[in-house]
């Protein structure tokens, strides 16, 4: 009781954030609502403020249901008003086929392999001869030429293009990106050819963002003309400037599987640097009340443009909103609460974005800090030490293990896995990195002296050399990580209760506690008898809706053999994203890959036969001839049509008798097309995966 009598906020924000999350995933206009808020508002107001009502509203049950059911229904309203989708002005109600619509870059590109991607915010769409206002945004892929290259944060464009929704994912177990994006308010998607848009050469995006990305893309200048280049040049760019664009997969890999990623977005460490280093240069101004507040000010401007200079990702939000309240309770010298500072921050960031609680940057940034507030100091009470750099060397454990204990059920349910050495990679890594910060500061600060910009690059590119290297021979450790780990909602929610009980059986020594503990454990036990059962039984076949790719998995126990093209075998970051979440949420612990005939009791491939237990299939993947005189069809339960095969669906059903034809996501959409229609006048079952998704074929 004594923590939510001092952390007032934390108590108001709980219902604030059940009204976000119930906006989210219930979203309905509720007439007058707003009026209705406004009432329970005007009560709770009158309760506090009218003594004639004398009510004792401290310890009032129904005062607090009244503040609680306002601040829910506030909440509700305010992301149901911040869904874009919803206003009548958005442009997905006018819009069909090709459409001509007026847009503005609302991000700077990002170049991928064939085009660049962007965000544009719709402002008008042709209507017969006129134009029509609208609002919202849309994720847009311009072909790469050196017009789309010269585009700039805020360009006004004039588009030809057909706007189609998000697709939902098209395989189990796959990142569901259509979620993502609706996240952040964008539900459609274009690509748009060279010559079907026009530079209007008219630049109107907001001045402090755009200022923001000039300064940014100046600073990587720096960089660059001072010979930072490659890895060292990607890292430094998102360590330093929250620019992630030239990072490689192989790196973000190396990052997360030794626990080390937080460091390559930029996060309260950064923010805290850039605090330290600027009141430190400020510390002439603490003499008298009138310069702390002038103080309080300036660092706060210092802040927030680092904030839009990196981007304003979630951590960072968290960050500055919470040192801009620390700065100013220090400047008035009032005490503040940690619990309600943070509190204070979570208001502040998503009365402006609702959607910031569905970031899971936002989620584990404020666990994080939760988990440093308050397991952290009960960890470093454990051991003291004389020597200074051992105490130092216990302080990042104790910070380590508590952020670990704090977001790791949240970990495993969103990336499948676990770093087993993040107490080693902090030791090495959060040292470094902040060296790497404050040599950075300080080659942006003097980037006009030659001579000492020279050197200070020098150390830039080999402090950073030596942060990547660090993290490769950690990642290259033994068991260095604990992979394909997949729990549900329910689990995550189960873990964190299990992690809080016991937390409070430490700190209260109460053995009800330890008890309830218990009982969670019993319960994901359960859960996970329930999971291996039903993973032990599970036969089945998967025909995967890759683009341009033939990918079959036979799927039995808790093993699996994919077959598939060595192209897509060998590519990690596909097979990740379209495969292995599948994998592991099916608890396979043996898979392996194939391209050509393999033989085995359950599964035998031999020049595309493919027999699984039961179940007789052909990959028909180039044309194929029998002879005139041999009339027997070949008996097959499933047909894979794939790479564009030249046969009509005559020339196919007059070789085989199949029960279903399955189109895979290696041919043409207008060869699926032609397929169906034949199939339809002739009767004959098929599917495609191209419109309908991966084909799950279950085996009892």
């Amino acid at each position: 009781m004594k923590v939510w009598n001092q952390a007032p906020l934390v108590r108001l924000l709980l219902p604030f954030l059940v009204g976000i999350i119930v906006a989210v995933y219930l979203p309905h206009h509720i007439d007058n609502i707003l009026f209705y808020s406004a009432i329970l508002f005007c009560i709770s107001a009158a309760v506090v403020l009218v003594p004639k009502f004398n009510i004792s509203y401290r310890k009032s049950f129904w005062f607090g249901c009244l503040i609680n059911a306002a601040l829910f229904i506030f909440a509700y309203q305010l992301t149901i008003y911040k869904t874009q989708k919803l206003s009548a002005s958005h442009f997905s109600h006018s819009c069909s086929g090709n459409n001509t619509v007026y847009a503005r870059m609302a991000d700077s590109y990002i170049e991928k392999e064939r085009s660049l991607k962007t965000i544009l915010e719709m402002i008008a769409i042709k209507e017969g001869s006129g134009w029509r206002s609208c609002s919202g945004k849309a994720l847009v892929y311009l072909k790469t030429d050196s017009l789309a290259l010269a585009l700039k944060y805020g360009d006004e464009l004039l588009l030809n293009v057909q706007i189609k929704e998000v697709a939902e994912p098209q395989n189990p177990g796959e990142f569901n990106y259509k979620r993502f994006l609706s996240f952040h308010n964008i539900y459609h998607q274009a690509y748009v050819k060279s010559g079907d848009w026009t530079n209007l050469k008219k630049n109107c995006g907001n001045p402090i963002l755009k200022f923001s990305i000039g300064l940014r893309n100046d600073l990587l200048e720096v960089l660059t003309k001072n010979q930072v280049s490659g890895e060292e040049l990607s890292v430094g760019a998102a360590l330093l400037l929250g620019y992630t664009d030239k990072l490689d997969a192989d790196i973000i890999s190396s990052y997360s599987s030794t626990g080390a990623l937080h460091v390559l977005s930029v996060s309260g460490l950064h923010v805290a640097i850039v605090y330290i280093v600027f009141s430190w240069l400020l510390f002439f101004l603490d003499k008298n009340k009138k310069g702390r507040i002038i103080k309080a000010v300036l660092l706060i401007l210092f802040l927030w443009f680092y904030a839009a200079l990196t981007g304003l990702s979630p951590s960072v939000l968290r960050a500055a909103t919470m040192f801009s309240f620390i700065i100013v309770a220090k400047a008035f010298n009032k005490h503040t609460n940690i619990y309600n500072t943070l509190a204070a921050s979570a208001f502040f960031l998503l009365l402006i974005n609702p959607y910031l609680i569905m970031e899971v940057g936002f989620q584990l940034s404020y666990l994080a800090v939760i988990g440093i507030v308050y397991i952290q100091p009960k960890i470093y009470e454990w051991f003291e030490f004389d020597n200074w750099i051992l105490n130092q060397v216990w302080m990042i454990t104790a910070v380590s293990i508590a952020a670990q204990i704090a977001t790791f059920p949240l970990g495993l349910h969103y990336f499948h896995q676990f770093p087993n050495y993040f107490l080693l990679s902090n030791l090495i890594v959060i040292p470094i990195s902040t060296l790497i910060i404050y040599v950075g500061i300080a080659l942006f600060t003097f980037a006009q002296i030659p001579l000492l910009v020279k050197y200070l690059a020098i150390a830039f590119s080999w402090l950073i050399w030596l942060l990547n290297a660090s993290v490769k021979w950690i990642e290259s450790l033994p068991f260095s990580l604990l992979e394909g780990i997949s729990i549900s909602v329910l689990e995550t929610w189960l873990l964190y209760g299990l992690v809080i009980l016991f937390l409070f059986y430490l700190n209260n020594r109460k053995y009800k506690f330890l008890v309830y503990a218990l009982s969670f454990c019993i319960f994901i036990l359960i859960s996970q008898v329930i999971e291996q059962r039903t993973q032990f039984i599970q036969k089945k076949i998967v025909v995967y809706n890759v683009a341009k790719t033939t990918a079959i998995d036979f799927i039995y126990s808790q093993q699996n053999v994919l077959l598939t093209d060595s192209v897509f075998a060998h590519n990690k970051s596909r097979l990740l994203f379209h495969v292995k979440h599948n994998w592991w949420d099916l608890g396979l612990k043996e898979s392996r890959i194939i391209s050509a005939n393999f033989g085995r009791s359950e599964l035998k491939v031999k020049n595309k036969f493919v027999q699984f237990f039961d179940k007789r299939l052909f990959v028909l993947d180039k044309p194929i001839q029998f002879s005139k005189n041999n009339s027997k069809k070949i008996e097959l339960d499933y047909l894979i049509v794939s790479s564009n095969t030249k046969m009509s669906i005559e020339e196919i059903t007059r070789m085989f008798r199949a029960k279903m034809l399955i189109f895979d996501a290696s041919n043409s959409e207008y060869k699926v097309k032609r397929w169906k229609e034949e199939c339809d006048k002739i009767s004959q079952k098929c599917s495609s995966t191209r419109d309908s998704g991966a084909f799950d074929i279950l085996l009892f």
